[in-house]
């Protein structure tokens, strides 16, 4: 099996759709740092299944998906897509018949994930289950990435384990053995609930059995008080019978005094009426008088307040009028202080502004000096600048040719050194002694190579017939587990189903006279369950073996109380749609031929009222109707008796089947056994005689190696030291010439420096002159500046008080003249105001003499309406008397009539309980004896009561409850056995897996323990290293590696260096490909941290295992480019984006060479 091509489009880098070929066994990816080439490591992981985003180099699942570049859009989703060569049929199961094998994931950006093999939708499980045993996996030994060889190396114990487990193929038993132990925790889980369950059940069948006999005695108890009640009814309906009568009488004396006071009542009330009238028109003439006073008194009220709201306004004026004149002396006060402080500002405002006109002048001649002693200065600094930089250029070139001429002398010492140096390690080399060397080894090494070439073919011949026979046991023997499987299934079940029926059975086996209806009845396919019913109906019948009435009454039969017994079939031809005809012939039980089969109660009720006498109808819906009754039934959902024989028989014919196919397959395995053995002897002597002869080729190939690296790295080192030597020569040449040149410029800047110096200190003197002549003119203009600041406030402080004042002098005359006009208005509102008032005062005088007449009025009117109803009084409590004799009597009649009412409504109380408990008035009084009285018979009924409320609560449903519960008992008691028997059956599946995995794991242990071994002097020359295990058992223990290189004698492997450690793990590695081959390996520049002699022992190592094993390594080494057969580059040419550069190394070394 190896892999083909990878395709990837939109994973990571990829980008675009990409196609990676592998047509060889061993393909080097090459490029630059940063281009993608993990991410070739990291899409193989994935597709495998890897599951942790950190372990490829992300923070979540959707990274792997193309983010986008500085040119380039994000994709939505990315897939990944491994073709394998499946030719040689590794892959075993479904898909060893497959020469060419898919396997593809694809995720898009909501992280939803989808794995397909050949195309076809898969689990992620599916895929990690097809590779278990192959080595292959997001995490086995066969992907090598950057930093997990030390990883490896340094790994935990049980980290180590699984490789070998790996190697070994048990990761399918753990697998298989993690789901056995979950299958047994979860039957344990139902086992303790299921027992659980049965303890409660138990607890409450014992408590149900105290309530059903509580329940008995209940009933028992409410039997005799419903017959006392019955009876104590009957006396209480006499008695209130008899009572009925005397309140009738009663009522009717009542009735009779009532009607004579009613006719008396009628004669009072027209006297009444009469004096209502006067008394009606007496409230109408007051009513009048008392609307006409309510006039007069508005009236009067509304010119008062006239009157008094006049006279308050007048006063209003005054007060206002007093309140304007105070106002306008305040005022006049106002206006004499503004005009006085007008006067003097404008006073002041006239003495400050020729002093301001002076200032002006005065600083406008400071500040036309002040310029022109600044231009001068300006003019001045100008032109001394030029000389200043000239000065300062001179002294910085001056530093620099010091500096340079330092630096110049120490590089001239160094060279010196160098060349020295140089000449003593080119004396020193010597190549001569290393071409004879490599010479003799060459022919030793060709003789080897041959030997070893048949060897290999025919132990390669011999590996092939072992797999092959490898493959045809392992397939046997999986046939043989799968019919044993089946059978034990199938043994159980009948076993289980017998019991079942056993059960069904009511009667003894060693009862000869009897058995069960059911064994005898043949019956048509999907009947089972009708039948089934009618039977649970009927009872469960059984059948007597013998028809002689005579011998059968005679006999003393052991039959199950309350059974029916049939005494064999009627004879009769079967009629069609009856319960006969859902049986095959054979027995045919007396009246089946009278059952008449519907299918649901909708027909059979149409049908029922046509049934005779003996006939009856069943429905397959769960009905059973007769004439006069309906049984409404309910469907069983477990099997029946008859249904498990049918199942019985099918099973029987089923394991028969299976016991000839185990026998067939066990011998097939046997032989397959025997051919195995054979092919593995065969294959070990020729194994071990090819171990010999590549150890003697490998040991050959270190030296032969040993020595090119030597002669080459001899004559490159010798080229390199002349070429080197050649350059320092010439660069200590240009030394000697640059310090000459340094030393004559240095001469000339030191003399233009002493001119330089003289020049600067005249121009110094004459600058100081002009800043001071600059520094006075500052001085003397700040000095006028501020005076006429301080001016220019003052006179704009007395410029905005004179405004002030004047504004306020216009104002002030403006608020007089408002004053004095509101005045006079004031003054002509007050003289109108004084004729209303004494109009108004001759009018409220009239009216007041108008109020006292009606007043007077109103007094006679409430004279008589007094005596009109004084009288209305005395006639109406007359009238109250009668009318509360009336209503006495009416409500004593009121309470005889409820008093007689509720006679009768207890009364036919009683007679309903009489009805309710299915007896009649007369039927219990002609059972009550004489003697019977209502306190006798409470007492009793009370004694029963009592009796009852001792018992306490009552479960009425105790009864059935406890008959219900009990089925529900034996019922889990047999799931409790299948439990049992299903827990033991998993334990020893446990236990198989075990045994197989230690023997597996030991034998896997020892033979990479020898592998190791074997390979490490190989790979470093020298040295041992060895595997240990942590703890005895096998199923738990870790692995640790010991490792010692040539001439070290290191406690741990941590005391290692970086390629110490790489080597031991490469050869721990390699020890279990030679064990267990995966299809291809994938190597990270897994030779970063080894020098070129141990990339070299690596190279050799991987070319040699290249003969079983795919390799695919990523490198930057150029010795392991060499070994490669098939170069593969990886670009980065856009920014962001992968892609694909393949070249063919043996094709290429061939065109060279054409």
């Amino acid at each position: 099996m190896r892999l083909k091509k990878i395709k990837l489009a939109g994973f990571k880098s990829f980008v675009d759709p990409t196609s990676i070929p592998f047509p060889g066994d061993m393909t080097a990816i090459v490029g630059p740092n940063g281009c993608g080439k993990s991410n070739v490591i990291d899409a193989v992981r994935w597709v495998l299944g890897e599951s942790s985003a950190k372990n490829l180099r992300g923070d979540a699942m959707t990274d792997v998906i193309f983010n986008g570049s500085s040119a380039r859009k994000p994709v939505g989703q990315c897939s990944v897509e491994l073709i394998f060569d499946n030719s040689s049929g590794r892959l075993g199961g479904e898909y060893a018949g497959f020469v060419e094998l898919s396997v593809k994931r694809l995720v898009t950006r909501d992280a939803q994930s989808t794995y397909f093999l050949n195309g076809t939708k898969c689990r992620r499980r599916d895929v990690t289950d097809l590779f278990l045993g192959t080595g292959l996996g997001p995490r086995s030994y066969a992907i090598i990435e950057q930093g997990m060889i030390s990883r490896l190396i340094e790994s935990r114990p049980q980290e180590l384990r699984v490789f070998i487990e790996e190697a070994a193929g048990i990761s399918k038993y753990k697998e298989r053995r993690r789901e056995t132990e979950n299958r047994i925790r979860h039957t344990q889980d139902n086992l303790e609930r299921l027992e659980d369950v049965r303890s409660e059940l138990g607890q409450q069948l014992e408590k149900l059995q105290r309530q059903a006999a509580a329940a008995n005695r209940y009933k028992t108890y409410r039997a005799k008080i419903r017959e006392l009640k019955g009876q104590l009814a009957a006396i209480r309906y006499l008695t209130m019978s008899a009572q009925t009568e005397k309140l009738e009488q009663q009522r009717n004396d009542e009735q009779r005094e009532l009607d004579a006071l009613v006719a008396e009542q009628r004669g009072d009330e027209a006297g009444i009426e009469r004096f209502r009238s006067q008394q009606q028109a007496a409230k109408d003439e007051l009513d009048r008088l008392q609307q006409a006073l309510f006039t007069a008194a508005t009236a009067i009220t509304r010119l008062e307040q006239n009157t008094l709201h006049g006279k308050q306004r007048y006063q209003q004026i005054d007060t206002e009028r007093r309140q304007l004149r105070e106002q306008m002396q305040v005022l006049e006060d106002s206006l004499k202080d503004a005009r006085e402080a007008y006067s003097d500002a404008d006073k002041a405002c006239r003495e400050l502004e020729p002093r301001q006109e002076l200032l002006i002048a005065q600083l406008e001649q400071a500040q036309e000096k002040l310029d022109t002693d600044e231009q001068a200065l300006r003019e001045f600094s100008a032109q001394s600048r030029d000389k200043e930089q000239a000065y300062l250029q001179a002294k910085q070139q001056s530093q620099t040719c010091h500096s340079q001429i330092q630096s110049t002398m120490s590089m001239q010492l160094r060279t010196t050194q160098r060349i020295s140096e140089l000449n003593d390690e080119i004396a020193g080399l010597d190549s001569d002694d290393l071409q004879q060397q490599k010479a003799l080894i060459d022919a030793s090494l060709d003789e080897a190579a041959d030997t070893l070439t048949d060897v290999e073919a025919k132990w390669r011949q011999a590996q092939t017939d072992t797999a092959s026979a490898q493959q045809a046991h392992q397939a046997s023997l999986g046939v043989v587990d799968e019919h044993k499987s089946e059978r034990q299934r199938l043994s159980s079940t009948i076993a289980a189903l017998q019991a079942l029926q056993e059960d069904d059975v009511p009667v003894a086996a060693d009862n000869d006279a009897f058995s069960a209806l059911w064994q005898h009845l043949t019956v048509k396919t999907g009947d089972e369950s009708l039948l089934e019913f009618v039977l649970r109906v009927m009872g469960d019948p059984l059948i007597a073996d013998t028809l002689n009435d005579d011998a059968l009454l005679g006999a003393t039969p052991r039959v199950p109380q309350g059974k029916p017994v049939w005494l064999g079939g009627d004879g009769q031809p079967v009629k069609p749609g009856t319960l006969a005809a859902c049986l095959e012939g054979g027995f045919i039980p007396a009246g089946f031929n009278d059952i008449y089969v519907y299918d649901s109660i909708e027909d059979g009720a149409q049908k029922r009222a046509a049934l005779s006498g003996g006939q009856q109808i069943v429905t397959r819906d769960g009905y059973y109707l007769t004439r006069h009754s309906v049984l409404f039934g309910q469907a069983d959902k477990q099997e029946g008796a008859l249904q498990r024989a049918a199942r019985l028989a099918s099973l029987n014919d089923e394991l028969a089947m299976t016991q000839a196919a185990l026998e067939e397959s066990e011998n097939i395995a046997e032989d397959c056994e025997s051919a195995l053995k054979e092919c593995r002897a065969q294959e070990d002597a020729l194994s071990e005689q090819r171990q010999h002869t590549s150890n003697q080729v490998q040991q050959l190939q270190n030296q032969q190696g040993m020595l090119d690296m030597q002669v080459t790295q001899s004559a490159s080192r010798t080229q390199k030291l002349n070429d080197e030597l050649h350059r320092q020569q010439q660069l200590l040449d240009e030394e000697n010439s640059q310090l000459e040149t340094l030393s004559a410029k240095l001469e000339g800047l030191e003399e233009d420096i002493l001119h330089f110096e003289t020049d600067m200190q005249q121009v110094q003197t004459q600058r100081d002159t002009l800043e001071r002549a600059v520094e006075e003119g500052r001085t003397r203009h700040r000095q006028l500046s501020e005076e006429k600041h301080s001016l220019d406030l003052n006179l704009s402080q007395q410029q905005n008080q004179r405004t002030l004042y004047a504004q306020q002098v216009e104002r002030n005359e403006k608020q007089r003249q408002d004053y004095q006009a509101r005045d006079k208005q004031l003054l002509e509102e007050q003289e109108t105001l004084l004729q209303p008032l004494e109009d108004q005062q001759l009018e409220l005088q009239a009216l007041l003499d108008e109020k006292v007449a009606t007043e007077a009025k109103r007094t006679e009117a409430q004279t008589e309406l007094d005596n009109v109803e004084a009288l209305l009084k005395e006639a109406e409590q007359g009238q109250q008397g009668v009318a509360e004799k009336i209503q006495q009597r009416q409500a004593k009649i009121d309470s005889l009539r409820i008093e007689i009412e509720g006679s009768r409504v207890r009364a036919s109380a009683v007679l309903e309980k009489l009805d309710e408990a299915g007896t009649t008035l007369k039927a219990v009084l002609d059972t009550l004896p004489e003697e019977a009285s209502e306190d006798t018979w409470q007492a009793e009924l009370d004694k029963a009561q009592a009796a009852i409320n001792r018992l306490g609560a009552v479960n009425l449903a105790a009864v059935e409850e406890y008959e219900t519960q009990s089925t529900r008992k034996a019922h889990l008691d047999a799931q409790h056995q299948d439990l049992t028997d299903a827990l033991e059956t998993l334990q020893s599946a446990i236990r198989k897996i075990d045994k197989e995995t230690r023997s597996r794991f030991s034998a896997t242990f020892e033979q990479v323990n020898d592998d190791l071994k074997q390979l490490f002097p190989k790979v470093f020359g020298g040295g041992s290293a060895y595997l240990d295990l942590t703890d005895d058992d096998l199923l738990e223990t870790g692995v640790t590696i010991m490792a010692r290189p040539p001439g070290k004698k290191n406690s741990t492997i941590h005391l290692l260096s970086g390629g110490e450690k790489a080597l031991t793990a490469l050869s721990l590695v390699f020890a279990i490909f030679r064990l267990n081959p995966a299809p291809f390996c994938l190597l990270d520049e897994v030779d970063a941290p080894l020098d070129d002699a141990n990339v070299g022992r690596f190279c050799n190592l991987v070319s040699e295992m290249s003969q079983t094993v795919q390799f695919i390594y990523i490198t930057h080494n150029k010795i392991a480019m060499e070994m490669a057969a098939h170069l593969t580059g990886v670009t980065m040419a856009e920014p962001g984006v992968s892609r694909m550069v393949a070249v063919d190394v043996d094709e290429a070394i061939a065109f060279a060479e054409a």
